[in-house]
């Protein structure tokens, strides 16, 4: 019985051991996405999978969210007439025009008159971590608080007006790859007090 114990506590220690190195490297995997993400502006012709699609909207409505409210709206654009559309009339979004999709992230004043804009903050950096993971390429162009920019995108895809338009996110398969840039500066970073 004793011997019995001690290949238990064995296997335990083995099994506990093995879960921990599996997360450690999933750790690796997600802080390693993050460090390697960058803004991709140009596309080559291969489509998207739908279920890739599928997974950055569901990575997207993952965010954080104020009272958890939910303030997003989720516009996506596939048609190349309304894509160019949006390129003709947002000139920092011109990327749409040759991406393979735009996803335009909204936020609803109706539902949150206050912290709209932070939750579609995340939802944003949610959809250019997981475009990322999944080796699509995306860029994070601006429509809010360009009024120009938001009447445009209202009028294009018919939004009400309480749905505000925020960013704007071509995505698809990468031309060409690209390096990330090294953004961390310790210079930055103030610990207790400036």
């Amino acid at each position: 019985m004793k011997k019995f114990f001690y290949i238990f506590i064995a296997l335990m220690i083995c099994s506990l051991s093995c879960y921990a190195d599996k997360n450690n490297k999933n750790a690796k995997i997600v802080i390693d996405n993050m460090l390697e993400r960058v803004s991709v502006r140009q596309y080559s012709d291969k489509k998207i999978e739908q279920e890739k699609i599928d997974t950055i909207l569901k990575a997207a409505m993952s965010a954080p969210s104020g009272m958890n409210r939910q303030p997003w709206e989720i516009i996506v654009v596939n048609d190349k007439e309304k894509l160019a559309a949006i390129a003709d009339a947002t000139p920092n979004a011109r990327y749409s025009k040759d991406s393979q999709v735009t996803i335009i992230v909204c936020g609803d004043t109706k539902v949150s008159d206050k912290l709209w804009m932070q939750d579609c903050c995340a939802v944003t950096e949610n959809i250019l971590l997981a475009a990322q993971a999944l080796d699509l390429g995306a860029v994070w162009c601006m429509c809010y608080p360009k009024q120009e920019n938001i009447s445009a995108v209202q009028e294009i895809c018919k939004l009400p007006k309480n749905v505000v338009p925020l960013s704007i996110i071509p995505i698809g398969y990468p031309a060409a790859k690209q390096e990330a840039k090294q953004k961390y500066n310790p210079d930055k970073i103030h610990i207790n007090e400036w």
